[in-house]
């Protein structure tokens, strides 16, 4: 799902809002192999080759536009693209523990046909209910969007008037975007944030609006 960025320019905030672009991380090894191996929290992988030059994408699209401050996961991914995001400004990124990438449980390192091979039945029950169900007992969709919107959410608060930048993972993005935009969180792995796709969140008066989801066009490769 992309939409176009009719907003990637965002006006200068209210003095009771706050514009944020919320980044998914650049490219791993992991999240580039055919198939896709899942990475979690436990996985602390490095941007690829391809992944810095999409964090450098990034720093580039955000040079000449307003960013106040840079929040990020802790892990290393999100780090690395976090620090190419705010380098123009001087920035250092910001470390916010409950943007973290979601618990994968079992699932850790494991490809979504192993997966699928190894435990048909847990696969079933998550690929139905991924609202409920969690990743290989690790955690749930709902899990994700309970700890990580709130933090969202005051991330913005502090920066009212402001613009910041957010990086963090497709899981989480994933779920705090569906529950947004009215989306049940069982449909949520319908959404498919790219590496280093931005999308833009507008708080105002305690709501958060997404404006922008997944834009790809400042990206040179992906």
């Amino acid at each position: 799902m992309t939409t176009p960025a009719a907003e990637s320019r965002p006006p200068s905030p209210a003095p009771d809002s706050c514009y944020a672009y919320l980044i998914r991380h650049g490219a791993t090894a992991a999240s580039a192999a055919h198939p896709v191996i899942m990475q979690g929290r436990t996985m602390d992988s490095p941007l690829s080759e391809i992944g810095h030059r999409q964090a450098a994408d990034v720093g580039r699209f955000l040079a000449d536009r307003r960013v106040d401050a840079v929040y990020a996961s802790p892990m290393v991914r999100a780090q690395q693209t976090a620090a190419a995001a705010g380098k123009a400004h001087g920035l250092s990124p910001v470390a916010v523990e409950s943007l973290i990438e979601a618990d994968l449980g079992r699932w850790e390192g494991l490809s979504w046909d192993e997966i699928k091979q190894r435990e048909p039945e847990e696969y079933e029950r998550f690929v139905s209910r991924p609202d409920v169900h969690g990743y290989g007992g690790g955690e749930s969709i709902a899990d994700v969007r309970q700890r990580a919107l709130p933090a969202l959410e005051q991330v913005m608060q502090q920066h009212l008037g402001g613009i910041v930048a957010i990086v963090t993972h497709r899981i989480v993005i994933r779920a705090c975007v569906a529950y947004l935009i009215g989306m049940p969180l069982a449909e949520a792995r319908r959404l498919s944030p790219s590496t280093c796709g931005i999308s833009l969140l507008r708080y105002r008066r305690g709501e958060i609006e997404v404006t922008t989801f997944n834009a790809l066009f400042h990206l040179s490769t992906w």
